[in-house]
Formats: C-alpha cells, structure tokens, sequence
C-alpha cells in the first residue's frame, strides 16, 4: 500500500512538472509566454515543449471594422519581467524596463484582450474570411490570439493608459494596429512591433448550426471554460449533430 502511494505522488509530480513549464501564471491568469512578435486577432497553433513554447501563425483574417479592446495595466513580478527578458532579446523593439526585486515600485506593462467577441465572431463568419472560417473548422487545435501582455516605452505606454478607447484595426491588408481615441478623436496609431510581446492567451471557436444549416462560429472560449449549450470545439461534431437530427 505505502509502495503504491509512493508511485501515485511520484507520478503526480512528474505531471506537475510538465505542465508547469507550458504556462506562466501573470497576474492570477494561465497565460503562454512567447518570444515572438505576434499580434492581436491572428490564428494560430500553439506549439508547447518542455524547454520552450512556440506559437505558429496560420491565419491572418481581414477584420473591416475596427474591434474594441480592453486594457488593463500590470505591475511586472519576477516571473513576468524573466519572460519579457527573453522576448525582447528577439524582438525589434528597444524597450527599457528596469526591475529590481528588492525595489518595492515595480514598473508596469499592459494587457489588451479583445473586449467586442460580436464583432470578432461577425468578422470570422464574413466571406471575406472564408479560408480562414474553412481552417478553423478543419483544426479543431487552432485558436485565436484574444490577449497579449506587452511592453512599451514610456511615451506609447502613457498614451495608452491615457486614452479613452483602444480598438484593434487593419490598417493595410493584412497588417494591424491598434488605434487610440481620446475624446471621441483619434490620437496615436500604435504598431505591434513598437512594444515587446511575451505572453498571450488563445480561444477557442464553438460552433453551431445557423438558420440556413450551415455550421458557424457562435461563440469564442478560453482553453478552461467550456463552450455553450448545443455548440461545439468541433465544427465536424456540430456538422454530424446537424446530420443525425435530420434523419
């Protein structure tokens, strides 16, 4: 009995330790750290390694409208300032941030999360995002970026924390930015590559019959939360429940 108890914590631990490495815990939130230079709204597929993680871009959808973003700002930990360390060493941007743990003023970064998930899901069902719709029916692993945490230099950083609204825009084909307003009027045009990214979140479609029985995105989720009611992770679950109520 005590031998098995032994294999059991044994294994448990083996398992612990895998999984810790794939994620950091930023501010109570499961996100991936990154080294790329990735942007918000892309698809992709993550790809998790015990050393290292990666994140594959697949997609780049045509988003006509602007999306509403939310901010919030975050105060750098041990943890955090390590990832953003090994991320700006491979990025372009020349970001500054001096952390001293001992110090008790820490300095900040800023998370953006996509605010408006109608106008994002709207977006993905358009035409003009049909290949992409396609490729996320056909890989049930990929997913959309709807969180980055970033750094920014001190001037793009007080423009932010200052402006009124943040939207995600698609300044030329296939090239975001992130447009900032200020009383009602646009102010700074912030690219991706003027920060450093080191961690983001993914989520993932549900997918449901729409009313012409076709299969549509109806919902976006986090990797810990389940979809809705009567929609799917699977386009091809959601397509084979369409073809069993019909007989």
């Amino acid at each position: 009995m005590i031998t098995m108890l032994k294999y059991i914590l044994g294994f448990c631990s083996v398992i612990c330790l895998f999984t810790s490495c794939k994620t950091v815990n930023i501010t109570k939130v499961s996100h991936q750290p990154t080294t790329q230079q990735i942007s918000l709204g892309t698809i992709g597929l993550a790809k998790d390694f015990i050393l290292q993680s990666a994140y594959n871009n697949a997609a780049i959808p045509n988003y006509s409208k602007p999306i509403k973003l939310a901010l919030t700002v975050e105060y750098f930990n041990k943890q955090s300032y390590k990832f953003f360390e090994k991320a700006k060493a491979l990025q372009s941007a020349n970001i500054a941030i001096h952390y001293v743990d001992s110090v008790e003023k820490k300095p900040k970064y800023i998370k953006l999360q996509i605010a408006d998930k109608v106008a994002l899901i709207d977006a993905l069902n358009n035409t003009d995002n049909t290949t992409v719709k396609n490729y996320l029916k056909h890989n049930v692993s990929a997913n959309v970026l709807t969180e980055i945490s970033m750094a920014l230099n001190s001037d793009d950083f007080k423009a932010v924390i200052n402006s009124d609204a943040i939207f995600l825009v698609e300044k030329t084909p296939k090239t975001y930015v992130l447009q900032l307003y200020k009383n009602g009027a646009k102010t700074e045009t912030l690219h991706f590559n003027q920060g450093v990214v080191f961690a983001y979140k993914g989520s993932n479609c549900c997918w449901k019959e729409n009313k012409r029985h076709r299969i549509d995105i109806t919902d976006i989720v986090t990797q810990f939360n389940n979809c809705p009611n009567k929609t799917y992770r699977s386009a091809h679950r959601a397509e084979k429940k369409i073809t069993s109520l019909n007989y």
